[in-house]
């Protein structure tokens, strides 16, 4: 055999990966102020798992093909081979039968020794795209010892890749924990500086007498390129933290379910009167620095907490009337809010329609239509959904909407 090197044979895989992770952090700290802070913590950790995971080993052997062609062969050291009293390189006429075979997955894992790890190496070339095992045998050899050759090259080669994938796998799953502490990490660093604490969010204070309320799981999502920031720069702007987001959603979910189950009180009220209900409740938990309502009406069916011309929050209240108004709602929501820790939330209530389930379908297509919508964020509740938008006026802002709807439909 010919043109073929051991392969799996350099340094060790595992330290080569655990490298990587500790990297993880050097990356975080690289990523340039401005864009870190105009970005949420799961674009954060996902442009960095982006840039850190490795694409494992996969073999496509169903696509393989083959080659075939004459060359010569050095039989010198055959022992079972008489040759006359000849001195010298003996060479003789053989064939060449080279696979070659595609695979995915990056190129350089071929050389790191796995683990586990056995003596007996795959032979075989690689280049950028695919692997080359070649077999060549004088011509006199017997036709079954070119697929002896190969068979076992083959199965050596798909059990080291096999070994490759399964640490490459582990190592890819414990990327998203490794890169949110990184994340938090920093942003903790850059919380106690004290402009940028102002940033951060408008404190919010739960109220002594509020119930508890059982935490909610959050899922991570997959990557996008980190938004550029904001053209306003990073002047101090309120916003309110993913904890007293999810604090406030979950008060509108209590809500937005007691409507649900007495639908015949609350069926009657326009925009405007089921606004003020999830108003009251939600000020009945919260309360602003001075003590007083946080919480407060902006336009006619609006829900805000506002800090000089910007909101931190917006809730938009709205009567199921079809897809055209839900998306002009959208609109409202986008323009109100600030740049950073941009959270918002659309309560749609329907009282006229029987077929609830068609509003179901209808909503979250409506809003993945929208031009501004970047895409899905994880929500595990039904009948509610969390996308990622961004605003109209300004490229490197983003916005968290959550979409809620509530039935309150009566015949």
């Amino acid at each position: 055999m010919d043109d073929n090197e051991p392969l799996f044979l350099q340094d060790d895989l595992d330290q080569q990966l655990r490298g990587r992770r500790m990297q993880v952090a050097q990356t975080v700290n690289q990523i340039p102020e401005d864009k870190f802070l105009a970005s949420s913590t799961e674009e954060l950790v996902e442009h960095v798992i982006s840039r850190a995971e490795v694409e494992p080993l996969v073999l496509h052997d169903e696509s393989a093909t083959s080659h075939q062609s004459e060359t010569q062969i050095d039989v010198t050291h055959d022992q079972s081979r008489v040759f006359g009293g000849r001195a010298g390189k003996v060479v003789i006429p053989g064939t060449r039968f080279t696979v070659e075979i595609p695979y995915s997955g990056e190129h350089w894992l071929f050389h790191y020794r796995t683990n586990p790890f056995s003596s007996m190496l795959p032979r075989a070339r690689v280049d950028g795209r695919s692997v080359y095992i070649t077999v060549a045998l004088p011509h006199d050899a017997d036709k079954s010892q070119f697929k002896t050759h190969y068979d076992r090259q083959f199965s050596l080669l798909k059990e080291f890749v096999s070994w490759s994938h399964a640490q490459v796998v582990q190592f890819n799953k414990a990327l998203p924990a490794v890169a949110r502490t990184a994340v938090e990490e920093r942003k903790e660093r850059l919380k106690k500086h004290g402009d940028i604490a102002e940033m951060i969010g408008i404190p919010m204070k739960k109220r002594d007498d509020a119930p508890s309320v059982k935490p909610v799981k959050v899922q991570v999502r997959r990557p996008k390129p980190l938004p550029a920031p904001p053209k306003s720069g990073l002047a101090s702007e309120p916003g309110i933290d993913e904890q007293s987001f999810e604090q406030i959603l979950r008060f509108i979910r209590h809500q937005g379910r007691t409507f649900e189950r007495t639908p015949s009180t609350y069926s009657k009220h326009g925009e405007e009167d089921l606004r003020n209900i999830v108003l009251a409740q939600l000020n009945g938990h919260f309360e602003g620095l001075a003590g007083g309502e946080v919480f407060r009406g902006k336009g006619k069916t609006d829900i805000c907490i506002e800090e000089g011309s910007r909101s931190a929050f917006v809730g938009e209240c709205k009567l199921w009337s079809g897809p055209s108004a839900l998306s002009d709602a959208v609109d409202q929501l986008l323009g109100y809010l600030t740049w950073r820790d941009s959270k918002a939330a659309l309560i749609v209530f329907n009282t006229k329609n029987k077929e609830f389930s068609k509003i179901i379908e209808t909503l979250p297509t409506t809003i993945k239509k929208h031009s501004l919508y970047l895409r899905d964020l994880p929500c595990d509740e039904s009948g509610e959904w969390r996308v990622l938008m961004r605003s109209e006026e300004d490229e490197g802002r983003r916005v968290t909407v959550h979409v809620f709807a509530f039935n309150l439909f009566t015949a």
